[in-house]
């Protein structure tokens, strides 16, 4: 997934609770955070997603999450009710919809029966 493009830094399986599962990094890179910053990360990112899907009845279910910070873009895309992806972007990238829309997710897609799991069948 990291050689989708260019300007993927880092990116992280997380579980429903927040728990990092796996994390690579782009090679050659320093990391900002550390990582058990990571893990607090995800947890955290864990928790504000889920308050926001309480509204997608209403607005529609969430792509993906994005938040840009000074030094870098990072977002979070739902695999399914129990997975989710964390991706780390070059801050300079202006083209992260296309990036994560057309390249990420389909990859995904593509890729989705590597997270199958039993949750009702609501997967996403």
């Amino acid at each position: 997934m990291l050689n989708l493009n260019k300007s993927i830094r880092w990116i992280g399986l997380t579980n429903e609770i927040g728990v990092q599962l796996i994390e690579k990094y782009r090679e050659g890179l320093s990391a900002f955070l550390t990582k058990e910053e990571n893990e607090e990360y995800a947890s955290h990112t864990i928790t504000r997603h889920k308050k926001r899907a309480k509204f997608e009845p209403k607005i529609g279910a969430i792509d993906y999450a994005l938040v840009k910070y000074e030094k870098v873009i990072r977002a979070i895309i739902p695999i399914s009710n129990d997975y989710y992806l964390l991706i780390a972007l070059d801050v300079e990238e202006k083209d992260f919809d296309r990036i994560i829309m057309e390249k990420i997710i389909p990859f995904i897609e593509r890729e989705k029966h590597m997270f199958e799991v039993t949750d009702g069948g609501s997967n996403k």
